[in-house]
């Protein structure tokens, strides 16, 4: 499956290395909670690195502000034993690397999750990173005959992406990933890069109003007032009503 990801996300053959990294490499640099380690060790079959993109072998250039330093981009493979613990695996794998990383995880079942996380420097110390919160798609298998995985393997393969500098490759994946809880919500993905900044605001907000809508139910669990209840229960309405509005326009979009 390794090979099969190197040819459908076309990564360059020059900056392919296609290697296992031992485990203890991510227990020495990344920081790692007795937790995560215990972990890496029982959920892992494998991790690969299968891809260092950097200005010489991809004749990209590097970018640096006072937010971001990016010389290069790393693609990482990760066979998982289970589907247990997942989420808190990968945030691990990120904090543990530096650079940016393309994380392409394998199930037991061969089906692919695939996430991406934006870090800027340290302000108090520019040597670390302080990581956003990572993206993550659904589980899919990449074989899928389903058109809305196969366009988001397309939308990530890296002919596709800008060459302008790092940060604006790595933003577009990072982007695309955004974009991929329409395919649960809609059965769909876009095709057209112009409508992607506002598909993902569209997420955004979708997000935002499920979150919204937990504090609600929660809220309604505890108080005993029953008038207070049928408010909360209108007012929860009220927000499914307009989640079905965006998702709506979503289906408008990618059409």
């Amino acid at each position: 499956m390794r090979e099969w990801a190197i040819e459908k996300f076309e990564i360059p053959q020059r900056t392919v290395l296609n290697r296992k990294i031992p485990k203890k490499t991510f227990f020495s640099q990344g920081d790692l909670s007795k937790k995560e380690k215990e972990l890496f060790t029982s959920q892992i079959e494998g991790i690969y690195l299968l891809s260092v993109m950097n200005r010489q072998s991809m004749n990209i250039s590097p970018y640096q502000s006072e937010e971001h330093h990016y010389a290069e981009v790393v693609w990482i493979y990760v066979q998982f034993r289970t589907n247990e613990h997942v989420t808190r695996i990968i945030q691990a794998i990120h904090k543990s690397i530096p650079n940016p990383v393309v994380l392409i995880t394998e199930s037991h079942e061969q089906e692919w999750l695939l996430s991406t996380c934006h870090k800027r420097l340290n302000k108090n110390d520019p040597t670390k990173v302080v990581m956003d919160e990572p993206l993550l798609t659904g589980w899919f298998h990449p074989n899928s005959t389903i058109s809305s995985y196969q366009r988001l393997l397309n939308a990530l393969k890296c002919s596709n992406q800008s060459f302008v500098n790092f940060y604006k490759f790595y933003d577009d994946l990072n982007r695309w990933i955004q974009c991929s809880p329409i395919i649960e919500w809609i059965e769909s993905f876009p095709t057209e890069i112009e409508k992607r900044d506002l598909i993902i605001s569209r997420v955004t907000d979708i997000y935002g109003k499920k979150s919204q809508l937990e504090e609600l139910k929660q809220k309604q669990n505890q108080v005993l007032d029953f008038g207070t209840k049928i408010e909360l229960h209108m007012e929860m309405k009220q927000i499914e009503e307009n989640i079905q509005s965006l998702i709506s326009e979503l289906k408008e979009l990618c059409n």
